[in-house]
Parts: C-alpha cells; sequence; structure tokens
C-alpha cells in the first residue's frame, strides 16, 4: 500500500507530500487543478519512460519519491529477494529523479537500480486503470500470483522460484567449469603443437646467433653489396688503383732489397 508520497520540481509541482491512509483515499478537485499531474508523477514513479520535459521550468531536477507498507506481501517480497532487495521494517522507498539535462536515476530503499528493476516493483505495487492503459491483469506474472494466492499456494511458490534461481546458478557454475575445461584443453593442444614445431625445427645450440647475424646481413645487403662494389673499384679499377700502386710499391722493395739486403 502507498503511504506517501512526496514529488518536487515536476510539471508544474514545486513541493507537494500526500500522506496516505487504509481504505479508500480520494483526490478530488475541480477539471484543470492538474490533479493527473500527480498521476503522472506516480506513474514516473512506478517506472514509465522518463522525459526531461518533466521537469519544473527553471529547476534542475524533478524527484519524484514513493513509501510503500508491503507487509505480509508474500509475493512482492519474493519478487525483492529474486532482485537481491529487501524491505526495511516492512517499508519499501522507491525514488525516480530526473535532470532537465536529460539523465535519471532510480533507487530502491537507498540503493541505485535501473529504471526496469523499478518497473518490475512498480506493477506489483500499484495497478493503475485509466483511458487506454493496459491493467495488471493482462500480465503473465499477475496472472500467476492472482492464480497462486487463489490456490493458496503463494509460499510454494516462492520456493519454486527460490529452487528453481539456486538450480540457475549450479547450472550457470557448470556451465563455467566447462567452458574453463575446454579453454584449458584447447591451450594444452596449442602447447603440444608448439613443441612438435619446436622438436621438428631441430634446432641447435648457438643457432640463433647464426641467424642473428644471417638476419642482420640479409637486413643490410644493398648496404654491403653496395660497399663491396666501391671496394672492389678503389682496388682494380680505373688508373691508380690500390692493387697497381701495391704491386709498384713492391717492385720498387725488391729493387731496394736487391741493393741492400739488410
Amino acid at each position: 500500500m502507498l503511504i506517501e508520497l512526496r514529488i518536487r520540481d515536476y510539471a508544474v509541482i514545486d513541493t507537494l507530500t500526500l500522506q496516505l491512509g487504509p481504505g479508500l483515499n480520494a483526490l478530488t478537485g475541480e477539471t484543470g487543478a492538474e490533479k493527473s499531474i500527480i498521476v503522472g508523477a506516480l506513474s514516473l514513479l512506478l517506472g514509465e519512460r522518463a522525459s526531461s520535459e518533466d521537469v519544473r521550468v527553471g529547476a534542475e531536477r524533478a524527484v519524484v519519491e514513493g513509501v510503500f507498507d508491503v507487509e505480509g506481501r508474500a509475493d512482492l517480497l519474493a519478487r525483492l529477494d529474486d532482485l537481491g532487495l529487501q524491505a526495511e521494517d516492512g517499508l519499501l522507498i522507491l525514488r525516480r529523479e530526473v535532470q532537465a539535462a536529460g539523465r535519471n536515476r532510480a533507487w530502491v530503499n537507498g540503493s541505485p537500480a535501473t529504471a526496469r528493476v523499478v518497473g518490475l516493483l512498480g506493477s506489483a505495487l500499484v495497478d493503475l486503470h485509466g483511458q487506454h492503459e493496459h491493467q495488471t491483469l493482462l500480465h503473465r506474472s499477475a496472472q500467476r500470483d492472482i492464480l497462486d494466492a487463489y490456490a493458496e499456494a503463494t509460499g510454494l511458490a516462492t520456493d519454486v522460484r527460490r529452487l528453481h534461481r539456486e538450480w540457475a546458478d549450479a547450472r550457470d557454475a557448470l556451465e563455467a567449469r566447462r567452458a574453463r575445461a575446454r579453454e584449458l584443453a584447447s591451450r594444452a593442444d596449442f602447447l603440444r603443437f608448439q613443441l612438435a614445431e619446436i622438436a621438428d625445427a631441430e634446432v641447435e645450440p648457438g643457432e640463433e646467433d647464426t641467424l642473428e647475424v644471417q638476419a642482420r646481413r640479409l637486413e643490410h645487403a644493398r648496404e654491403l653489396a653496395e660497399g663491396a662494389y666501391r671496394l672492389h673499384a678503389e682496388l682494380y679499377d680505373g688508373e691508380g688503383a690500390l692493387s697497381d700502386r701495391l704491386a709498384e710499391a713492391r717492385s720498387l722493395a725488391e729493387r731496394l732489397r736487391r741493393v741492400d739486403p739488410s
């Protein structure tokens, strides 16, 4: 049951707090009294798509907060448990915030939540009936809840949900282990392949150094070829080649040796 609704800077509303009691609560007023704005704020709180146009002109953000008494609502408590949430002292507090810049956020009992989570809870908390609006009775989950309640099997349904969640967790854990085993097997095959490649290569000790020398030689092949060509030209080509000059020097040395062998 909704026991309190707080609205700030939503549409034309500056600040509004509604405290509701058990039984029938009527919101009355003449046409144009903006009663529909309160319903719109409640719809936003329950998961309706947020828009920056909801923010009051001149304000930075619009905030809608609702306090719900969920004591004794086994179906809702089970849904909270499925979502990893808990009611505090039998109360559930939903909060939606829409910024003028376009960003929107949601909280459940003070913890950040997605709009989808708020919507899932909102559909179980409040049933809004209006022109062209879908009713909760059209939702399969609501139909199951009604059937379980009629059969007085709400507790059993809660147990089934819990056991299904445990089974799903075990299934996911098993699949994760199987995936890890496949990954390790694939890694082992790859390592065996690498070992076979190394064995087939028949690498000798010191061969890496030899290959590095060859690689360096190939890397500078053009430079080495050009240098060898220039060296050959200096030694043997043209007049005044070093080979000719060395031959002349050797001949002169022979003549001098014959003159003075010492």
